[in-house]
């Protein structure tokens, strides 16, 4: 009977120490992918860090884009008493092209759904200018900046509400 406690002890010895081994090992193999994780976590912070600021910038730029843009604004800016029809028109879609092509880089920071609407929020805006234009050809330039103020912009709106709802999930 002596050799079989004996027996018994030594197997139970083995196989605590064969446990404390394993835990032992997994403790060290945690250890390890945290310190190898550590680096490519700062790393993500600190580009997150970086690249926020940026992602909220043009959030705001487009934002602001697209409040310059809208037809009772832009017709206030560019209008001045005395101007001629074609440079009216001209200068319209001039600013509303060079306030665009202003913020087109900002186009990296802002999700497909933002940059989608807003560049068909330009699309319209243009195409709205010009087709007032078109059927009121034989009216003056005080009766074409009053019918653009009053068009509604839906694809402004449009725009805007995507915009503040994609940014509502940045944060």
């Amino acid at each position: 009977m002596t050799n079989t406690w004996l027996i018994i002890l030594l197997v139970l010895g083995v196989t605590i120490a064969a446990i404390a081994t394993f835990i032992l090992l997994r403790l060290l193999k945690m250890k390890e992918s945290e310190t190898q994780r550590g680096p490519a976590v700062e790393l993500k912070m600190s580009a997150l860090k970086i690249i926020l600021p940026l992602k909220v910038q043009a959030y705001e730029r487009f934002l602001l884009y697209l409040e310059r843009v809208q037809l009772p604004v832009l017709v206030k800016r560019v209008y001045v008493p005395g101007i001629e029809k074609d440079a009216f028109h001209l200068q319209l879609l001039q600013n509303v092209r060079e306030e665009f092509e202003h913020n087109l880089a900002q186009q990296l920071y802002v999700s497909q759904s933002t940059w989608n609407a807003v560049k068909n929020a330009k699309e319209e805006l243009v195409n709205q200018i010009n087709s007032t234009f078109e059927q009121l050809k034989d009216e003056d330039v005080p009766i074409l900046a009053q019918t653009l103020v009053a068009l509604p912009n839906p694809s402004v709106e449009q725009a805007v509400a995507i915009l503040k709802r994609d940014f509502e999930r940045l944060l």
